[in-house]
């Protein structure tokens, strides 16, 4: 069972079977299986309520959100990351390049999330510094969608784009390596000198190595590409879908 403290009301999260049997008068819970949600009256006992009797707001901000990191591309000026992929960089796994525009910051994810960590991501985006999303705050009860949203321009034809996940576990974990969930590959078919956009969207769950360990202890998730052929590739956003 996850919780976050918002005030001095707890909100809970977990399983119908772990619902608690008492909580403070005030404290909430909710049950990710069949997403009903309980108010603890001044009896300490759990009295289920419809999602339109609680704060909408309240609601949103405890179980789900997002943490959006956009290039310029939807900004002034219209222009994404691009990278050059030479030639030598074909077959390998590289991490993805973005400039986020200074306006490019949404920051929505669970209150759980903001209270473990002032900001939700590492890195620049520039090379050698890749943005990783943090994962601290969620519990092994939430999931995510990593969406990443770009194109590519090959200089061959019958090239094909590859992107996955990449995991860093947080500490004292076996194994202790690093992990990662491969999306569906994009065929370019129709020959070079052409842009094929592509927006892979993971889902995921918060396994017991990359949950919330403790404080300043927790995954990390980032995205990598995989080309066969020279080109250019142009980021435009990355987003992380939290249901927590």
């Amino acid at each position: 069972m996850g919780m976050i403290r918002l005030n001095a009301i707890k909100h809970y999260t977990g399983t119908f079977a772990e619902l608690p049997a008492s909580l403070p008068y005030g404290d909430t819970y909710y049950a990710v299986d069949g997403a009903r949600y309980f108010v603890y009256n001044e009896n300490h006992l759990p009295i289920e309520v419809s999602s339109t009797e609680l704060s909408s707001d309240e609601v949103r901000s405890d179980i789900q959100g997002y943490y959006s990191l956009l290039s310029n591309y939807y900004f002034t000026g219209g222009i994404a990351t691009e990278r050059v992929i030479t030639t030598l960089e074909t077959g390998t796994w590289l991490d993805i390049e973005l400039t986020i525009d200074a306006q490019g910051v949404f920051d929505n994810r669970p209150t759980g999330m903001k209270s473990a960590q002032a900001v939700g991501h590492l890195g620049s985006g520039a090379l050698g510094d890749p943005i990783c999303f943090k994962l601290e705050g969620l519990t092994t009860t939430s999931s995510a969608n990593l969406r990443t949203a770009f194109t590519f321009d090959p200089d061959e034809d019958g090239g094909r784009v590859e992107s996955r996940l990449l995991f860093k576990r947080h500490s004292g974990t076996t194994p202790a390596s690093d992990f990662a969930i491969e999306a569906t590959s994009l065929s370019m078919e129709s020959g070079a000198d052409l842009e094929y956009s592509n927006t892979p969207n993971v889902q995921f769950f918060i396994g017991d190595t990359i949950d919330t360990n403790a404080p300043g202890d927790a995954g990390t998730v980032q995205v990598q590409i995989k080309v066969d052929v020279a080109g250019t590739i142009s980021m435009r956003e990355v987003a992380l879908f939290i249901q927590s």
